[in-house]
């Protein structure tokens, strides 16, 4: 089977905080490509974490730009895990909680944005002109969080960055990468992005993620920054509109229950796979938050699966 999870450790309790991270490889440190469970330490509370990191592609793109039966992209991955058949997650999600979004911003993600200007402008911009996706993006950046881990001074302060505690003189970077984390310190900057990503959501949620929600995390979009937005390219992909179209149909959803985001990815893949045309007629700025929903139909397709790995 395609799904890697692994023991989350430390005898983590099922009603503790889940979060789902769909990233590419910022969120690597710890098991690379895959779907991987672990537990992540927080203070003095344990959450756990399902890492779907698509290292080298994003959201909707995956590795070589075609879609084949292996999952390989973030969305085919949470797509995959969202079936239940993994036993903690099958669990976790049983109940089928209501999903709380949160975009990790896009401007300011590396260090060559503060030394030499924005080096993924044009995800920046897709992302600015959707009012629903602004809203929804943390307010901070992985420069900001940077910034304080380094105590260096700053123009704009945000609680959720502040309360960091970890100092690092060097940073996340070094001179001769400045696109990922320092192998040395990637853990740790995993850590503390995931940790301010929740402190970000407890501030904007409440106390909603405690008392049962679920928190997803759309962590990716650079690798397409160059790719195709307003026309097809020679393989009739668009995969920057892909992925802002994908990422702002997912925030449209905020609010609504665990089975809406997993039919929501199905019908996003089956939309990758041909032509990009259909989404190429999508309006990113006219993408509007969608009522919610009281179906339980999680419940028998959760059963249905339960049933099926029993036969394994």
């Amino acid at each position: 089977r395609f799904l890697m999870a692994f023991p989350l450790g430390d005898r983590v309790p099922m009603d503790s905080e889940f979060i789902m991270v769909l990233s590419d490889s910022l969120f690597s440190a710890y098991k690379g490509w895959g779907v991987h469970l672990r537990s992540l330490r927080d203070g003095r509370e344990t959450v756990q974490v399902c890492h779907c990191v698509a290292s080298g592609c994003s959201l909707m793109k995956p590795l070589d730009g075609r879609i084949k039966k292996r999952p390989q992209s973030a969305i085919a991955m949470a797509a995959h895990a969202l079936e239940g058949r993994n036993k903690e997650i099958r669990q976790k999600l049983a109940s089928d909680p209501v999903v709380r979004v949160l975009l990790l911003k896009a401007a300011d993600s590396i260090a060559d944005c503060r030394n030499y200007g924005e080096q993924f402008p044009e995800l920046v911009a897709g992302r600015r002109r959707s009012r629903l996706m602004s809203r929804l993006e943390t307010p901070w950046s992985i420069c900001d969080l940077q910034d304080v881990v380094q105590q260096r001074p700053r123009k704009r302060k945000f609680a959720a960055v502040e309360a960091c505690k970890l100092r690092l003189k060097d940073g996340f970077y070094d001179e001769e990468d400045t696109w990922h984390f320092r192998h040395d310190v990637a853990k740790q900057a995993e850590d503390e992005i995931l940790k301010t990503i929740r402190r970000t959501a407890r501030l904007r949620y409440g106390d909603s993620l405690k008392n049962g929600d679920i928190l997803l995390v759309l962590a990716a979009g650079w690798n397409v920054s160059g790719d195709n937005y307003s026309s097809l390219d020679s393989a009739g992909k668009a995969f920057l509109r892909a992925e802002l179209v994908a990422a702002a149909e997912l925030c449209a959803l905020n609010g609504h229950r665990v089975s809406a985001f997993r039919d929501k990815m199905h019908e996003l893949l089956r939309r990758n796979r041909g032509s990009h045309k259909c989404f190429l007629r999508k309006s990113v700025h006219k993408i509007r938050s969608q009522k919610r929903s009281s179906s339980r139909r999680w419940m028998h397709a959760i059963t249905k699966c339960s049933r099926k790995s029993k036969g394994l």
